[in-house]
């Protein structure tokens, strides 16, 4: 197992909070889209890849971050293993319940995984 220099930690620091300010701003931004109603045209299509993309990386990441010294295979497979998780077991419970409401849960998993995003912006371990 090789060491890794200082420079290649702060480099991996540096890379980790650009990610997670790009998820914040991808979860405002697919909110906001939300919000606004935007279904269809061009923007319809951003606001399904912004959606999808927020969903799928940002709880992960918010997980990830707490990871110290993980290589990233490792850290890129837990963001997307928790934020798949989450986005099943989301829909999973809306299904079950027969309460459909995505833009909801939009909003419920932005709201929790926005601080720890933030947090891991700050503080990149």
């Amino acid at each position: 197992m090789s060491v890794q220099s200082a420079a290649e930690l702060t480099r991996a620091r540096t890379a980790r909070r650009y990610v997670a300010i790009l998820l914040v701003a991808a979860g405002v931004i697919a909110c906001g889209l939300s919000i606004a109603g935007i279904s269809g045209g061009a923007l319809g299509e951003f606001r399904l890849l912004v959606t999808i993309g927020f969903l799928l990386l940002g709880p992960g990441w918010a997980a990830a971050g707490f990871l110290r010294r993980a290589p990233a295979a490792h850290v890129w497979l837990l963001t997307l293993g928790v934020g798949t998780a989450v986005t099943l077991i989301g829909g999973q419970l809306m299904v079950s319940l027969g309460l459909w409401y995505p833009s909801v849960a939009l909003f419920v998993v932005t709201l929790l995984s926005v601080p720890f995003l933030l947090r891991h912006a700050v503080v990149a371990q």
